[in-house]
């Protein structure tokens, strides 16, 4: 297994808005034939990206292969020209998104530097198996899309990424970081106007079921109250009445549908400022029966 820096090929176009891009072309997909004949093979792009993101460290971007071509390397130090966070697999091959050192960004943005060239691991039948990382290069050898025309090959990203910054109350031009600074605020922050504290919520559930306990009571109270006042039930009977009705509304309810107001006699007598006597000489037929049906004495209307 060898390592092989690739050399990236194609046409360059001017910057859009005379930025560098955050997302960048690193591979096509299938067979790639590079300008100087040598040939190469991505089968399984999926696992290329698990493998070249392995080990948790972003892959270096640096200056015409100095990292991996030691003929290339002045005595000192080598500087990196950027970093690729993640990648990710498109239609049209494999894209990584880069962090570039401001020294690169202004090279880029200044027409300095305008290819990217990947670094990758393959087998000997030329099967890519690994990306180790890319250079800015001024020689390309494979057909990717150049820096300088990121910006054209990516209209819906762009798109998609100004409906996110309206969403979030930015210019549909904000950049990266001011959306990425928006999503934090908004995930540590969250907007008052839009959340309800959970102590709030259990409180105004209580008031709720409160008001709703305290309605019920005055429904039955009224309810007794008007069955009183009919001649339903008399006041002795009252108690097993708001019983029955605060339990069973339905069932009270059927009672007064299926009874008649044998009682009624009571509520006109003390509304014409007679009080009814001790007993009553007569009971009638209807009166006995509800008795029986409720299992109490006759003697207990009295």
């Amino acid at each position: 297994m060898t390592d092989q820096p690739i050399i990236s090929l194609c046409e360059g176009a001017p910057l859009a808005e005379g930025r560098a891009p955050d997302l960048v072309h690193l591979l096509p997909l299938g067979e790639i034939k590079g300008r100087d004949g040598r040939r190469w093979t991505l089968s399984d792009a999926n696992a290329l990206v698990r493998a070249s993101m392995r080990e948790g460290v972003d892959l270096v971007i640096d200056y015409e292969h100095q990292v991996d071509d030691p003929d290339q390397r002045t005595p000192g130090p080598v500087p990196a020209a950027g970093w690729v966070r993640d990648l990710t697999v498109k239609s049209d091959g494999i894209w990584g998104r880069v962090v570039w050192t401001q020294k690169a960004r202004n090279m880029i943005e200044a027409r300095e530097y305008r290819y990217l060239s990947p670094v990758i691991t393959h087998r000997r039948d030329g099967q890519i198996i690994r990306l180790k990382g890319a250079s800015l290069v001024h020689r390309p050898n494979l057909e990717l899309t150049a820096l300088s025309r990121q910006e054209e090959t990516m209209p819906e990203l762009e798109n998609d990424i100004g409906r996110i910054a309206t969403a979030l109350d930015l210019p549909e031009d904000a950049g990266t970081d001011q959306i990425l600074d928006a999503i934090r605020a908004l995930s540590q922050e969250p907007d008052p106007s839009r959340y309800v504290p959970v102590a709030a919520v259990q409180e105004m559930l209580r008031d709720r079921a409160s008001l709703q306990s305290e309605l019920g009571e005055q429904h039955v109270e009224r309810r007794v109250d008007e069955a009183t006042a009919g001649g339903y039930i008399t006041p002795g009977m009252r108690d097993w009445a708001v019983s029955l009705c605060r339990r069973d509304p339905d069932a009270f309810e059927d009672f007064l549908s299926t009874t008649p107001p044998a009682f009624a006699h009571l509520s006109r007598d003390t509304a014409a400022g007679q009080l009814p006597t001790k007993r009553v000489a007569a009971r009638s037929d209807v009166t006995e029966s509800i008795c029986a049906q409720l299992g109490i004495s006759p003697d207990a209307l009295d």
